[in-house]
């Protein structure tokens, strides 16, 4: 199975790994921490007392089962997801019974997952049959289809920026590049002819890369927004107007 977690961040049960899909990031995890992690997502918003956790989680499997193994294994977890990139608090304890996800953090499985993140911002058209059963097979043929189509043009990305800042604007939170001013990033919407609306509590995700290829060298936004209360979550791509 599949998870996605604050727009920006799958947890692949099968391969037992995170990755940030912004920055191609990954961590993998040690099977008991796939079981965990997994066990505490698919019960989002439901708090799960340590003994529920002991006996899916460990004692199923044979593993060692004690307050300070699933404390380190929390502890793991978490230091992870900040790794990652992830600010909110998503493992939450709550003392002397349990952990659980948090009911504020946004997240998606395959059984309802629509590719947020890789998606550009499109009109949403109804839906005519339930295609939920072939999606994990759509997705990989997209995926071997575009990493064709970067072969046949020879085209290479390169990050421009490594620290990141934090920026509020009423009631957005916007993650960008140092490089980058807030103007920078709303002349960015402006140009996707979506201006930036921070009337609604929302975080945006903006990483600037630099491509390559052999249809000339340019520079590119890609900019992830996420409504904080809905797990919903839109990307889309801006290509800077000035060539490198």
């Amino acid at each position: 199975m599949r998870f996605d977690i604050e727009g920006f961040i799958t947890f692949d049960t099968e391969d037992a790994s995170l990755v940030n899909v912004l920055t191609g990031d990954c961590i993998e995890l040690s099977q008991t921490s796939t079981r965990l992690l997994a066990e505490l997502l698919d019960h989002h918003g439901d708090l799960l007392s340590r003994n529920e956790i002991f006996q899916s989680v460990f004692d199923k499997y044979g593993a060692r089962a004690s307050n300070s193994n699933l404390n380190q294994y929390i502890s793991t977890l978490r230091r992870n997801l900040c790794d990652l990139g992830v600010e909110k608090e998503i493992i939450v304890t709550v003392p002397r019974i349990g952990f659980k996800i948090s009911e504020e953090a946004i997240i998606n499985n395959d059984r309802e997952y629509r590719t947020p993140c890789l998606e550009e911002k499109q009109a949403e058209a109804p839906a005519q049959y339930p295609i939920t059963r072939y999606r994990p097979l759509f997705t990989k043929a997209l995926i071997v289809a575009f990493v064709c189509m970067l072969l046949l043009i020879n085209v290479e990305f390169s990050r421009v920026d490594n620290s990141t800042q934090k920026v509020v604007q009423d009631k957005c939170r916007i993650f960008m590049p140092s490089a980058l001013s807030l103007q920078d990033v709303t002349d960015s919407f402006n140009l996707a002819s979506q201006p930036l609306d921070c009337s609604s509590v929302k975080d945006v995700y903006v990483y600037r890369q630099q491509i390559k290829s052999t249809i000339g060298n340019y520079m590119q936004l890609l900019i992830v927004e996420c409504k904080r209360e809905k797990s919903n979550c839109v990307s889309f791509y801006v290509r800077e107007q000035r060539n490198v």
